[in-house]
């Protein structure tokens, strides 16, 4: 009777073990998703701080006609920038939504 009962209280705690586990490895990679979307969303901060540069600038020139609004330096500048920004989102929602997959 005792070794059955020590055998219920060692599968019991097995099952413990291995639900902890899973939930410690599940809880980190929650955790890893979570600072991949704020990541995110200071790039997009980012982003959104370079557009109203470019914007500032277009009216700065407002007055220049002679001047191609598209060839001025810090739009350029501003312009490449947002491309590097955007790419580096899409890689990291893609590496977010990869981890947070439940793995079978």
């Amino acid at each position: 009777m005792f070794k059955r009962l020590k055998d219920s209280f060692d599968g019991g705690i097995d099952k413990i073990k291995w639900f902890s586990s899973l939930f410690s490895d599940r809880l980190k990679i929650e955790y890893s998703v979570m600072k991949l979307l704020y990541q995110s969303d200071q790039m997009e901060k980012k982003k959104e701080y370079l557009m109203r540069t470019i914007g500032q600038r277009v009216f700065e020139l407002k007055g220049y006609s002679d001047r191609y609004i598209l060839k001025d330096d810090i739009i350029v500048e501003a312009l490449h920038e947002i491309e590097k920004i955007n790419s580096e989102i899409e890689e990291i929602k893609k590496k977010a939504s990869e981890m947070s997959k439940v793995e079978e």
